[in-house]
């Protein structure tokens, strides 16, 4: 591992976790939530594989996307995931993969998920994960988890939505470990045009996030986003593009004075 590596290793291990906890997880779907300011619980649709398996039981056929996320504009610190969804006679089954880091150090995921309809008003998901630590000259290290989460319509204008990430704590090693997070958030529609998103975000040995994300429909096939996240200090603008009803391009940028700016695109497909 040369220099200019080690001193980055360094860096991210003192502030990056520090800021926002969990490693190279939160970076996962790309722009489909920075321009959100990363609250997503209430998001639904292949993206929901990211934050809240729930929503994927909105899938009507086939979705797959592809987002990457290159935080604070640091090549090492790129994440790439890759999600593929099918709805079924008895629910929706998605796959999800996803690296982050450099050859020297880096992160995957592994899951399977499954979503159902229990209602016309509820959505429930879970997944289970294998989670993959690779350090080079060290070795690489497996575990397991599970998340799960539902979505709720209270009416046509409000919806509620809750997911937690690995309830019981799991060891990587022995002075590192990955806590139980749990996600609680609202969505509201005040017109067909516009939604806003209130997040809280809570690992449980860290304190409390809140996040807050509007989307605006600009055009039929234009929306635009925005979203603040004052405890890890920045904020974010992203827009996505349908094409031809069944594509979707969107690209996002969070922006954080302290350590650079992150930069984030996703691709979609769905049927």
């Amino acid at each position: 591992m040369n220099f200019k590596k080690v001193l980055i290793f360094f860096i991210f291990f003192l502030t990056v976790f520090l800021l926002v906890g969990q490693s190279g997880f939160t970076t996962m779907g790309g722009a489909n939530f920075l321009g959100y300011g990363r609250a997503g619980v209430n998001i639904s649709g292949i993206e929901a594989i990211y934050m809240n398996q729930a929503g994927l039981a909105e899938i009507k056929d086939i979705a797959v996307d592809i987002s990457a996320e290159r935080r604070f504009n640091i090549q090492e610190f790129s994440n790439i995931s890759i999600a593929a969804a099918k709805s079924l006679t008895f629910g929706t089954i998605g796959m999800l993969i996803s690296n982050f880091g450099f050859s020297e150090y880096n992160e995957q995921k592994f899951a399977i998920a499954y979503a159902r309809r229990l209602h016309p008003n509820l959505l429930i998901g879970g997944q289970f994960d294998m989670l993959r630590y690779n350090i080079e000259k060290v070795g690489s290290r497996n575990v397991y988890t599970f998340e799960f989460g539902i979505q709720l319509k209270i009416n046509k204008d409000l919806f509620i939505a809750s997911h937690v990430f690995s309830p019981g704590n799991v060891i990587v090693s022995e002075t590192t470990e990955i806590g139980a997070r749990f996600r609680l958030g609202i969505m509201y529609k005040p017109s067909a045009k516009v939604f806003l998103l209130a997040e809280a975000d809570k690992v449980i040995y860290r304190a409390i996030e809140f996040k807050i994300g509007v989307s605006y429909q600009l055009v039929n096939d234009v929306q635009v986003r925005f979203g603040i996240n004052p405890d890890a200090e920045f904020y974010s603008l992203g827009a996505m593009f349908k094409i031809k009803g069944k594509y979707r391009i969107a690209s996002a940028v969070a922006l954080q004075d302290r350590l650079g700016n992150t930069p984030a695109i996703s691709f979609q497909y769905s049927n």
